[in-house]
């Protein structure tokens, strides 16, 4: 299990030693403030973390609610989770999935066996042309209505259409408790008109980063592993 976030870096205890005093009330103010916002979402009492969580993003301080998210990603809480992840999503409009080849197929794919990695290649070649096309990586802009909702409407950005063409390949994704499921048409490339269906199912964490897996609905298809980070850096702080 990911270990709570207790307190704020130690780095910044240090620097503030060169601060003048009036200035030095104002941070120490100022960090019993953030303190208090790690406080609140590792507060033992579940349904007390979950109020919280809401009173600091109904107030909408842009860092207090980044560390709040930030926070509420390191506690082992579903509800906290996914109210967490709603406003992640309400807040941040376009979003990354990565995809990768199952180990199976890696393995296959990086052995000296010519054959059965010729068979791999041409029974999945459609699959494997598709996530090369797109360097194995699916970008979304998001339509997140609040944070209060639980559905979301989603566009896929690889090989945009037309603006009057748009609509066309709009999709949709749901938050339910940790779980993030998203389904959209994805366009193969700028000069085809045809697009794939594809949908993704998250439900595992690591640290800062969504796993789960995806799938594409075409010939020679298989269920691939993806991941999607919710932040830069996928060390929570201590």
């Amino acid at each position: 299990m990911t270990p709570h976030v207790k307190s704020l870096p130690a780095l910044l205890l240090a620097a503030w030693s060169c601060i003048p005093g009036a200035a030095l009330a104002d941070v120490n103010t100022r960090y019993g403030e953030l303190q208090a916002v790690i406080d609140a979402i590792n507060d033992p009492d579940p349904v007390m973390r979950l109020a919280q969580l809401e009173e600091i993003l109904q107030r909408g301080n842009a860092t207090e609610v980044q560390l709040a998210i930030r926070t509420a990603f390191s506690v082992d809480d579903p509800n906290v989770r996914s109210l967490a992840l709603r406003a992640h999503f309400a807040g941040f409009r376009t979003f990354i999935v990565t995809a990768a080849l199952p180990p199976q197929i890696q393995q296959i794919m990086h052995s000296k066996d010519e054959k059965t990695k010729a068979a791999t290649a041409e029974q999945h070649s459609r699959l494997f042309d598709f996530l090369s096309t797109h360097g194995y990586q699916f970008a979304f802009q998001s339509e997140y209505p609040t944070k209060d909702q639980l559905e979301f409407t989603v566009k896929a950005l690889n090989a945009a259409p037309e603006a009057e063409r748009a609509d066309d390949y709009s999709g949709a994704g749901n938050i339910r408790g940790g779980m993030i499921n998203i389904a959209s048409l994805v366009r193969n490339t700028p000069g085809n008109t045809s697009a794939t269906s594809c949908s993704f199912e998250f439900d595992g964490y690591d640290a800062f980063t969504l796993k789960g897996t995806g799938a594409c609905n075409m010939e020679g298809g298989f269920p691939f592993p993806v991941t999607l980070r919710l932040f830069d850096d996928d060390k929570p702080a201590q």
